[in-house]
């Protein structure tokens, strides 16, 4: 299992900080990689504004731990909604309620629109008003947490498309992933870390919109410099 930290700046960029195999998603093993970042200067007092996650795992308790309410600490809005759509897939069964599986779900999303907080409740008590009788469990888990997922709107330097979710961490894991299937196994620890390594290089070349093949073309000049 791989564990990453993916970070925004507010000028736009981003960057894999870190990243740890791991046996599980448990609190000691997110501790880990957090207090690395401490270690790091990945603090509140340094710029840290927020930390996104979902609601899986120990990473809530590793937040709580490490960071305490120096931080804030934002549910991603894309596993939310996810969790929702299982729902409405499950009590809007059959082709027959397929527009109202698409129009439930169109409405959750458009709750997130709203331009301050106290709309986006508004609309969730709309929503959860007008959906209740035909799907509960749906409503019940929008419902749970639901202030969680408003945090980013206490932030107003960040594009919030970007800040409300982990959708954009969830593309580089499975960036990840597919390095990692292809690979099938890896003979030792530092096989896997070269692996991920040059994926985290990879992805960053094409977030700045750099030519792979330039920096791939590097590694041994880069590599020979580090052990000459």
């Amino acid at each position: 299992m791989i564990l990453v930290a993916l970070a925004f700046w507010e000028d736009g960029r981003r960057e894999v900080l870190d990243w740890q195999l791991a046996r599980s998603r448990d609190h000691t093993q997110w501790e880990v990689l957090l207090n690395r970042l401490v270690q790091r200067g990945v603090q509140a007092e340094k710029g840290l504004k927020m930390i996104v996650r979902d609601g899986c795992g120990g990473l809530e308790e590793a937040v709580a731990y490490v960071y305490g309410s120096h931080v804030l600490d934002q549910r991603c809005v894309f596993h939310k909604l996810h969790n929702v759509a299982s729902k409405v897939r499950s009590e809007l069964k059959g082709k027959e309620k397929r527009e109202e599986r698409k129009q439930i779900m169109k409405e959750a999303s458009h709750i997130y629109q709203a331009q301050t907080a106290l709309q986006a409740q508004q609309r969730l008590y709309e929503w959860s008003d007008h959906w209740q009788q035909w799907a509960p469990e749906a409503v019940a888990t929008l419902n749970r947490d639901f202030e969680a997922t408003l945090v980013f709107y206490q932030l107003d330097t960040l594009t919030r498309e970007w800040i409300r979710t982990t959708s954009l961490l969830e593309r580089a894991n499975r960036a990840f992933r597919s390095k990692f299937r292809q690979a099938v196994i890896f003979g030792s620890q530092i096989g896997a870390d070269v692996a991920l390594s040059l994926q985290v290089l990879r992805l960053h070349t094409q977030w700045t919109k750099g030519s792979w093949w330039q920096v791939s073309h590097d590694l041994p000049f880069q590599v020979r410099e580090l052990h000459p």
